[in-house]
């Protein structure tokens, strides 16, 4: 170990042991929060920075093949169109890429019970997405209250010792004073953090569950417009 490392270490001890008793629960509460939060990312995966993934699908829709979008011809049966649809979002990967090709096989197989898996599909999907959201959101909130609950203590020490020893002697303060501030200090870097995040993941969340709508919906028009083509046909 470096002294850089050693050094580094002592620092983040010593400030630990003054930050008073409330700095066990606010580092739980920085762990727990942070755990939930890249569980969730990790759950996302790859969509969480993509856009516009439900292109894919909207092509097979136009009749569009292909991350190009080629135009197919006519040769080109419906059967072949959905398989190359169901291509490029497995090449995509990702969990929404994942759902959507899960919806084209169930409508492919069996149309008459797509609306109905899929209602139930997309409540799953959400609560999947969501799952451990709130608890980030009492964590982002507790930290904070921890560190002010760490101050009203510090703030009573420095009482007690002016109590007893009057406020001659600085040093004998100085622990008190220590424990509020770096409470404090504490409790806010794991807030403020974990709410930005916390406000980032939900709107990528919502992005993700309006494009899941859309992509269902545009696989529910192409496979209810193919299901009508077959009962016209002679």
């Amino acid at each position: 170990m470096t002294d850089f490392h050693y050094i580094f270490i002592e620092s983040l001890r010593n400030t630990y042991e003054a930050g008073g008793v409330v700095m066990l629960p606010i580092l739980l509460s920085g762990v727990v929060g942070f755990y939930f939060l890249f569980s969730s990312w990790f759950r996302i995966g790859s969509d969480f920075f993509r856009k516009d993934i439900t292109k894919v699908v909207r092509r097979m829709q136009r009749g569009l093949t292909g991350e190009r979008a080629v135009i197919e011809t006519e040769s080109s049966s419906d059967e072949q169109r959905v398989q190359m649809t169901l291509t490029n979002l497995r090449k995509r990967g990702g969990f929404l890429s994942r759902e959507l090709s899960y919806a084209i096989e169930i409508a492919q197989k069996n149309y008459d019970e797509f609306r109905d898996y899929m209602q139930v599909r997309m409540m799953k999907s959400v609560r999947y997405m969501e799952q451990g959201n709130h608890i980030v959101m009492v964590m982002a909130a507790a930290a904070p209250l921890l560190g002010l609950l760490g101050t009203v203590t510090g703030m009573v020490s420095t009482f007690e010792v002016i109590t007893l020893y009057g406020n001659q002697n600085p040093v004998l303060m100085a622990d008190g004073i220590s424990e509020a501030l770096i409470s404090t200090q504490s409790g806010l870097l794991i807030a403020f953090p974990l709410t930005l995040l916390k406000q980032r993941l939900d709107e990528r969340i919502e992005i993700l569950k309006q494009e899941m709508e859309l992509g269902a919906t545009v696989i529910d028009n192409y496979f209810a417009t193919r299901a009508g083509q077959r009962h016209c046909e002679p």
